[in-house]
């Protein structure tokens, strides 16, 4: 028998309740609803384009596109199971950041995927490579394939777009980034899939390169997303200022827990600094007080106070701030 054996195992640690409020988590869960829709209609958007498929560079990167387009939900839906988890003895803080690290995860795959679409379409249209576009037959009449081509793009933009506008308001009302960001993409499948279609009528009246100008231009929207959503991904784990969920300005939340706790009895000043987990806001309230001291009570009242502002404020600490020194006469 080892010596392991007779070692005593420590006690479980016990799980900690979820911070969120049940209007929370019925927003969660109809986030996730809607990432599960995603997946299926976009990857039942990506057979039928598949299938549609011919000789147009522009068809084959907006199917590529789409593809890429079932990674933020599917990053979102693995997240979510991962923050589910909680407290455990290794991820003693929880798995909130589940969220970021899909989030860059994904962000690194679209913006690795855009760059080799862009790199495929300048070469398609450096070395002059003339697409082909057959016909096939449809019952007894015989139809050029563009037109099944045309009607795919556009039959492909409605899901994303209505999905999209569904999930913007989830995203705003749980101030989720990573469902913003793949709410916003899908909001703007509209212009791939008018790209496309100026691409396969391009074909149709022989302008070789149209096809590989509007393979270019999906590619480049493709790229310019990943880098976007890669740089904002980073900012994240950065612990960087919180930001509003379209990242239009700076969050106002820690700016309204300074004013709730210098409104406190005994407050004279205080400073925050807080960032982003996930779905929650932590950090640090340093507090200076009238008498310069900062006992067990009013450190209690601080943490109370900051979390009383938002659902979003979870860890909070309390320490002393030093006040600021008189300068000598």
């Amino acid at each position: 028998m080892s010596a392991g054996a007779n070692r005593p195992h420590p006690p479980p640690v016990e799980r900690a309740p979820d911070p969120l409020g049940p209007a929370q988590q019925r927003e969660l869960q109809r986030a996730a609803r809607l990432c599960w829709w995603s997946l299926g209609l976009l990857g039942a958007v990506s057979v039928m384009m598949y299938v549609a498929m011919g000789g147009s560079k522009a068809m084959q990167t907006a199917l590529a596109e789409d593809l890429l387009s079932l990674l933020p939900p599917a990053a979102f839906l693995i997240a979510l199971r991962f923050r589910a988890r909680g407290v455990d003895r290794t991820y003693i803080n929880g798995r909130e950041r589940a969220f970021d690290i899909t989030f860059l995860a994904s962000s690194v795959a679209l913006t690795g995927m855009g760059a080799l679409l862009v790199l495929d379409g300048l070469h398609v249209l450096v070395t002059r490579a003339h697409p082909v576009v057959g016909t096939v037959l449809v019952g007894d009449t015989v139809v050029w394939q563009g037109w099944l081509m045309i009607a795919a793009l556009a039959v492909s933009a409605i899901p994303p777009v209505i999905l999209g506008r569904m999930k913007l308001k989830v995203a705003l009302a749980l101030s989720s980034k990573p469902l913003y960001t793949d709410a916003d993409m899908n909001k703007a499948d509209w212009m791939t899939a008018l790209a496309g279609i100026a691409g396969v009528l391009g074909i149709g009246f022989g302008l070789w390169w149209a096809d590989a100008a509007a393979a270019i231009f999906i590619a480049v929207e493709v790229l310019r997303d990943g880098v976007r959503n890669l740089r904002n991904a980073v900012r994240d784990m950065h612990d960087a200022r919180p930001q509003h969920a379209d990242r239009s300005d700076d969050d106002p939340l820690p700016a309204r827990i300074g004013e709730a706790v210098c409104a406190l009895d005994g407050v004279r000043a205080c400073r925050v600094r807080f960032h982003e987990e996930g779905l929650r806001l932590s950090g640090v309230v340093f507090v200076e007080t009238e008498d310069g001291t900062l006992d067990t009570a009013m450190a209690q009242a601080v943490r109370d106070t900051a979390r009383a502002v938002h659902w979003r404020i979870d860890d909070v600490t309390a320490t002393a701030a030093q006040p600021p020194r008189t300068p000598s006469v």
